[in-house]
């Protein structure tokens, strides 16, 4: 099935370059999510583009990739 292909698929360099950006978006929001967990989001086109980026805002506000949606419908 499509799910255990993927799943068994290797990580490739650049998921692993990206998955550090988002990391990087959730430490902006140490000290301003509690008690939502810090999330940061990049979308990333397939052929490598940044579309759009974000992290969780305070609590009550918008999560990490509702931010990266509009980040990305502002460009």
């Amino acid at each position: 099935s499509l799910m255990t292909e993927a799943a068994a698929a290797p990580f490739s360099p650049p998921d692993h370059a990206w998955m550090r950006e988002a990391l990087a978006l959730a430490e902006r929001a140490i000290g301003l999510c509690e008690p939502n967990p810090r999330v940061g989001c990049v979308i990333v086109s397939a052929d490598g583009r940044v579309l759009g980026r974000g992290h969780t805002q305070a609590a009550g506000e918008p999560h990490a990739e509702v931010m990266a949606l509009r980040d990305a419908a502002a460009q």
